[in-house]
C-alpha cells in the first residue's frame, strides 16, 4: 500500500492531537491538519498535491462552501467527509463517513482510493 499524503481540516484545540490523525498516521499514511476552514484552504494553496482531502462537517455550518472551495483548489483529488450523521449527502464529496468509526477512514485510504 502506497503512503498518502492526507489534509484534515477540522475542529479541535490545537494542543490536542484528533484520532483521526493518529490512525491515519499509524498506517503510515502523513498528515496535514488544519483545525478550520481558513488554515485549510491555507494549507491546501502551499500543498496543492495532497492525495485526499478530510473535512469534518462540523465546520460546514460556518463556512457552508469550504466543500466547494477544497474542489475548485484541488479538482480531482477525492473529498472525504467525517460526519457524526453517515447519510449525510454532498455532491462535493467523494465519500461520506461516519466519524466515530475509524474502520471507515481506513476502509477508503486503503481499498477505495488504492485500487
Amino acid at each position: 500500500m502506497r503512503s498518502l499524503v492526507v489534509l484534515m481540516i477540522e475542529e479541535e484545540q490545537p494542543e490536542g492531537l484528533s484520532a483521526r490523525k493518529l490512525v491515519v498516521e499509524t498506517v503510515k499514511h502523513n498528515v496535514l491538519t488544519a483545525y478550520n476552514a481558513k488554515d485549510g484552504i491555507d494549507l491546501l494553496q502551499r500543498f496543492p498535491n495532497v492525495d485526499v482531502v478530510l473535512v469534518h462537517s462540523s465546520l460546514l455550518r460556518k463556512t457552508p462552501n469550504l466543500l466547494s472551495d477544497v474542489k475548485e483548489r484541488c479538482p480531482g483529488r477525492p473529498i472525504v467527509l467525517a460526519s457524526p450523521f453517515a447519510d449525510e449527502c454532498r455532491p462535493e464529496a467523494a465519500f461520506v463517513i461516519d466519524s466515530h468509526k475509524p474502520q471507515e477512514l481506513l476502509k477508503v485510504l486503503g481499498e477505495d482510493l488504492q485500487n
